[in-house]
């Protein structure tokens, strides 16, 4: 077997040719950051089965860890395969892909994400399971905040936000453009107002990549460590927001599911939310 997968900017391109051995969806802070998304699912194959199909000048690095230094586009931010420090493996995001392996289980569940239900029969671990032999990370105290704002921040700390207003609703996006985008199952963004988002720092540390195709599709992202951050829409007066970036709960939840005629032939949507072929009124 051959599969390929990209990111957003199809700059870099890769396939593995095995079925991965591992198929985790993760529910570390992390991850989340990384991913802008409830969760990142990860494949695991050795090395000898993994190959890149492009060059690889685009891709930079951050060590998230003593253990994990992560893989990202530079041009687009989706987070892209990397080495496993701990043993000969490749990571490779499977939101990049269409097809592949249905994920084994949920690890790091102890950490999910406030807005985020955990359904469906697959098992659940608060650490990586044993059998992986794995080293846990374990996940920085989260120390309170002021009360009636919501904090962001991303991974490496040199970007920060607050979210100054509720959230009006909250999608979960399996179009192609947000699973390559965040390297994820989906998306799940909220939307604000474009002054209800506020910028503490690291304006400066952020980079952007508009889809050429795409009247409005952009993805923002820090450029040290590839987080995903809110993308200020002035045109529109929107602000989009990647709940998987947030470090406290907004107090809002995704109401349905859209672009399922889209989402990857892997991923099981197992929750009793809402269905939409595209956007609501458009399928």
């Amino acid at each position: 077997m051959s599969r390929g997968g990209s990111g957003l900017a199809s700059a870099q391109g890769w396939e593995i040719t095995a079925e991965p051995f591992y198929a985790f969806n993760c529910h570390c802070k992390l991850c989340r950051k990384a991913h802008g998304s409830a969760f990142g699912t990860y494949w695991f194959v050795r090395t000898e089965q993994f190959n890149w199909l492009s060059d690889t000048n685009t891709v930079r690095h951050y060590r998230s860890s003593h253990l994990l230094s992560r893989s990202f586009c530079g041009a687009c931010g989706s987070v892209v395969p990397y080495p496993s420090e701990q043993s000969k493996q490749v990571v490779v995001p499977g939101g990049c892909h269409d097809d592949g392996k249905k994920s084994d289980c949920h690890v790091f569940v102890a950490h999910r994400a406030p807005w985020f239900e955990i359904t469906g029969d697959l098992p659940r671990y608060d650490d990586y399971p044993e059998y992986t032999g794995f080293q846990r990370v374990e996940e920085e105290p989260k120390e309170p905040g002021p009360k009636g704002v919501v904090r962001g921040r991303c991974m490496c700390g040199k970007v920060k936000y607050h979210v100054k207003e509720r959230l009006k609703i909250v999608h979960n996006c399996h179009c192609r453009r947000c699973r390559r985008a965040r390297a994820a199952a989906h998306a799940t963004n909220g939307f604000t107002s474009v002054d209800g988002v506020e910028f503490l720092q690291g304006e400066d540390n952020l980079t952007s990549y508009k889809l050429p195709d795409a009247r409005y599709f952009t993805q923002v992202f820090c450029k040290t460590c590839g987080s995903k951050v809110p993308r200020l829409d002035c045109e529109r007066r929107i602000a989009v927001i990647p709940l998987g970036g947030l470090d406290d709960d907004p107090g809002a939840r995704p109401v349905d599911h859209i672009y399922v005629d889209y989402m990857a032939r892997w991923y099981e949507i197992s929750d009793g939310l809402p269905r939409f072929s595209e956007m609501p009124g458009r399928g």
